[in-house]
């Protein structure tokens, strides 16, 4: 990983190559076992959909995980915008705002995770059965949104070259586009997590076994949701890092 963060150090303009390597950060990152929180929340958008959706389970699951991780995406081109066009003068403000952004992230994993677990009943529109496949894809993006601004141990060493190449070129669109490939090849293991949950919810056609995967599902997310809050914590001062 170091010799990646060296390279990525190394970029000075927008290249096929600078993108490779960008998307490959991404990859990596988004591979890593600090991501699992991510990946928690596309197995559940899997196991939801699929178990509500007798047909086109597996299809349902890939479109609502990569409605999700194009989500996160978006927030990470424009946080590479922002960086190409202010510098590193916007750092302090994103610092400041990401206690705030886990806040509302856990709260909304654990609202998820106990309707996965029937401890709640309420109307998720990404987990509910729709004729309109487009607005369950457009749930699950705005879902995806909030998360963009999360932020992971294994993410900063690999996404600061990226950014940090930006701020020195003054090159918004640079940024943009070198966060987006880091973004979207971050999504790959994400839309994977979906869509094979989303395949695990049609192996039986019995409501025991879907109730389990959702369990499963649900048990997930709400240790995302603890983790995220552990991160509110931290940013709080009430426990040291």
């Amino acid at each position: 990983m170091n010799d990646l963060r060296q390279l990525l150090e190394t970029i000075t303009e927008l290249t096929p190559y600078a993108i490779a390597l960008a998307a490959l950060a991404g990859l990596i990152v988004g591979i890593a076992p600090s991501s699992f929180p991510l990946l928690s929340v596309a197995v559940s958008l899997g196991t939801g959909q699929g178990a509500a959706n007798k047909d086109r389970r597996s299809i349902l699951g890939l479109r609502l995980s990569a409605g999700f991780a194009l989500g996160i995406a978006t927030v990470d081109a424009i946080v590479g915008a922002l960086f190409g066009l202010l510098g590193f003068a916007v750092m302090p403000v994103l610092v400041s705002f990401l206690g705030l952004a886990y806040a509302l992230l856990a709260i909304i994993l654990a609202i998820i995770g106990l309707a996965l677990l029937r401890v709640i009943h309420i109307v998720i529109p990404m987990l509910s059965p729709s004729a309109n496949s487009t607005r369950t894809i457009l749930g699950a993006y705005l879902l995806g949104l909030p998360f963009g601004l999360s932020a992971c141990p294994a993410c900063t060493p690999l996404m600061l070259p990226v950014v940090g190449a930006a701020a020195m070129t003054a090159d918004p669109l640079m940024g943009a586009m070198l966060m987006l490939a880091f973004g979207l090849a971050r999504g790959i293991p994400i839309v994977f997590a979906g869509t094979i949950a989303g395949s695990l919810a049609h192996l039986r056609h019995t409501g025991t076994f879907t109730r389990s995967v959702e369990r499963v599902g649900g048990v997930l997310v709400l240790a995302a949701a603890a983790y995220f809050l552990y991160q509110v914590a931290i940013y709080a001062g009430w426990l040291a890092p």
